[in-house]
């Protein structure tokens, strides 16, 4: 116990900001490593939702993740008996909220191993001629939602993150970096909840110590996408 409240513990102090981190279809039923070195799809029209197959559930708007909540959790944490201004008694409260929710939370069954897709954003780095594509860098996009912030937690992402565009994109995107224009492409991480912790509350540390709500997914599949300018 006093083991997993450390590791716990360890996770609210997340640092929860926006900076950029250095670093097959999907099938139900048959998890395996994700394959970070994926095509860059270009989207013409359209949203990411036409990239995720059935039946995978997305989570990309902050209505799809609130439906979602209240379905799994039924109702939000009251932020405001959570928060203290005493880190020690707030982690305390926050430990016990997660620990409890946590054990309601398996008994969900078929909602709880759910698959679901939800975004993050990226950014086309070095150019690989052994992958004939660019690099990527990563980081969290945050929800703003009715339950408080939300922001994802991949876990089991893979080593390489390359994404391959088409060999005229690929001249088109070198010229644009070498004008020194950052570009920015979109990420749809897909996977599942982890059983045993697969959400945990916490507090955000950007000065405004906003709730905040972080699923923790094992990613078994990842697409690349830049939107049409």
């Amino acid at each position: 116990m006093k083991m997993r409240k450390q590791f716990l513990v360890g996770l609210l102090l997340l640092i929860t900001s926006s900076s950029f981190l250095q670093e097959g279809p999907y099938v139900l039923g048959q998890p395996s490593p994700a394959d970070g070195i994926q095509t860059l799809i270009v989207l013409a029209n359209q949203t990411p939702h036409t990239l995720i197959p059935s039946p995978i559930r997305p989570l990309l708007l902050a209505k799809e993740q609130e439906q979602f909540l209240q379905e799994l959790e039924g109702s939000p944490p009251d932020w405001t008996t959570l928060h203290s201004s005493d880190p020690t008694k707030q982690s305390e409260h926050l430990f016990q909220l997660n620990r409890l929710r946590d054990e309601a939370r398996l008994s969900q069954g078929t909602l709880l191993n759910k698959p679901i897709a939800f975004l993050w954003a990226g950014l086309l780095r070095q150019y690989l001629q052994e992958y004939q594509g660019f690099s990527v860098a990563l980081g969290p996009e945050l929800t703003h939602t009715s339950w408080g912030i939300i922001r994802f937690k991949p876990m089991d992402l893979p080593n390489y993150l390359v994404a391959i565009p088409s060999p005229e994109l690929t001249t088109q995107l070198q010229g644009r970096q070498e004008q020194g224009e950052k570009i920015e492409i979109g990420i749809l991480l897909m996977g599942a909840l982890i059983p045993d912790e697969s959400i945990i509350y916490g507090f955000s540390h950007d000065g405004q110590e906003d709730g905040m709500i972080m699923p923790v997914v094992s990613i078994q599949h990842i697409l690349y996408f830049l939107k049409s300018s």
